[in-house]
């Protein structure tokens, strides 16, 4: 079966401000981190099940080389992504710890 990743605009914003973020603390970071963003992403897109649920029905991808998590959802064809967080930050009672 083939999936297609859909980023809703939530997980969009997360991106683009962890990005500006990055690139203050050091110039190409961001880049980086978008480099492992677009490699996490073909990943959950060819292993949609290749993480396991962590919360409801919720799964949580992590990069590599950053202390970050993309939560997304697998409902029928489609993957969802909903959330790119840093893995330290508070629990979100929408898509756990």
């Amino acid at each position: 079966m083939s999936y297609t990743l859909i980023v809703q605009p939530e997980a969009e914003a997360d991106a683009a401000s962890i990005f500006d973020d990055l690139e203050e603390i050091s110039p190409g970071l961001g880049h980086r981190f978008l480099d492992a963003l677009d490699d996490l992403y073909i990943y959950i897109e060819q292993f949609p099940f290749g993480f396991q649920k962590r919360y409801k029905d919720y799964r949580h991808g992590y990069l590599r080389r950053f202390p970050y998590r993309v939560v997304y959802l697998v409902e029928g064809e489609g993957i969802y992504v909903y959330q790119v967080r840093h893995t330290h930050r508070n629990v979100d009672p929408e898509f756990g710890p």
